[in-house]
């Protein structure tokens, strides 16, 4: 595939975790992949063929947005595959939320997506085989304890996804989400140490295990593909199974 004709990928959160391992499977994909995100760049994780933005990218913030896109639009010459992976979590009961720390987890994870995709629209819509990719969550679906934040965000994603999927299949953007129960990164680090907890987890899940980065990396490969062509709209859970009961 000549340089030219290569699908170009922005990613936002892709500086680790799930992000950085999109980045991975994008760059085997073929695709010319940029990788953005708010944290500076000496602690990201490597990622060898991938480029970065070469400027933080808040999505929380319209103009940071915009020029994000336009970074990558005047770089390549077009933008055909946005991948939202940015996003933070709160662990605590919901009384113990303050309207603070409500606001802030719902404008990182549902505002931020939005606000990506909006400024992206332009750039997608010339583009050939469009895609977004969304990244939800199980809780968005099953309730979890001290998750309300998170979830109600994660929730609003997947509607969110729907209701893209519906307004702009008229340009030719598929817009799908994916939806992971808990992966070993960083945002789980926390509850990953507490025995007790990750042994109530996992009894949740059917298939008894953890999802891992790459498996969630690779379904959104797929939904990023050509291959995937006539799917938009869809939330695909990789749970091992957790949100079947």
């Amino acid at each position: 595939m000549s340089e030219g004709s290569r699908r170009t990928a922005l990613i936002t959160g892709a500086g680790r975790g799930i992000g950085a391992q999109v980045a991975r499977e994008l760059v085997a994909a073929g695709l010319t992949v940029v990788r953005s995100d708010l944290l500076p760049e000496d602690g990201w994780e490597p990622v060898d063929g991938a480029e970065t933005l070469g400027a933080r990218l808040d999505v929380t913030d319209e103009d940071s947005c915009a020029d994000a896109v336009d970074r990558v639009v005047g770089r390549h010459g077009g933008l055909a595959v946005l991948v939202n992976s940015a996003g933070i979590t709160h662990r605590a009961r919901p009384e113990d939320h303050t309207r603070e720390i409500w606001e802030r987890v719902l404008t990182v994870n549902l505002t931020g997506t939005f606000l990506m995709c909006r400024a992206a629209l332009p750039a997608l819509a010339a583009a050939q085989d469009a895609a977004i990719v969304n990244i939800a969550s199980t809780n968005a679906v099953i309730a979890v304890r001290n998750s309300v934040a998170y979830g109600v965000s994660k929730a609003g994603i997947i509607q969110l996804t729907r209701s893209l999927a519906y307004e702009w299949a008229e340009h030719g953007i598929r817009v799908n989400a994916v939806g992971p129960t808990i992966v070993p990164t960083e945002m789980t680090a926390d509850i990953r140490k507490d025995p007790r907890y990750m042994d109530d987890k996992l009894a949740t899940i059917p298939l008894g295990r953890m999802a891992t980065a790459h498996e969630v990396a690779a379904v959104i490969a797929f939904l990023a593909s050509p291959d995937a062509g006539m799917v938009t709209g869809q939330t695909l859970v990789i749970d091992g199974g957790a949100t079947i009961h």
